[in-house]
């Protein structure tokens, strides 16, 4: 699953290694756990609840890391199409935050729980990373 992601994530734009093996990170943490959460559930509120946060800190995510890596790329990016994007990921943000506390009303527990499968990944990559720092200086 994971060079497949790969290579999907690669074919698609995600050009910088650091970047796709966060994202293909946050895609299989986002699924494994959110499938957990609805099975335990048992296809309940909270489960659904869990996996659309997970889903929308994934595409926020998406968008962050794709944002990051054209600034990598290009020195010189424009600031009005910067803080547009910026402003279309917020919106859709908190569209999607809005949609599923007020509208559906679920579990804000359960909503901000699936949202923090990003910071998981974060910590985990930087740890490996950390831990793989350490090894090279040593060697």
């Amino acid at each position: 699953m994971r060079s497949f992601l790969d290579r999907m994530l690669l074919r698609i734009g995600f050009t910088h290694p650091e970047g796709r093996t966060l994202m293909r990170d946050q895609i299989i943490m986002a699924l494994f756990t959110s499938l957990m959460a609805l099975s335990v559930s048992e296809l309940g509120e909270w489960g659904v609840a869990y996996a659309c946060g997970a889903l929308l800190i994934t595409v926020n995510f998406w968008w962050l890391i794709r944002f990051a890596q054209g600034l990598l790329a290009s020195a010189a990016g424009a600031v009005g199409g910067t803080f547009f994007r910026f402003f279309v990921r917020l919106s859709v943000t908190g569209a999607g935050l809005y949609a599923m506390i007020v509208a559906a009303a679920w579990p804000v527990w359960a909503i901000l729980a699936g949202m923090s499968t990003v910071m998981v990944t974060i910590l985990v990559w930087g740890a490996f990373r950390r831990s793989g720092a350490n090894s090279v200086k040593e060697a």
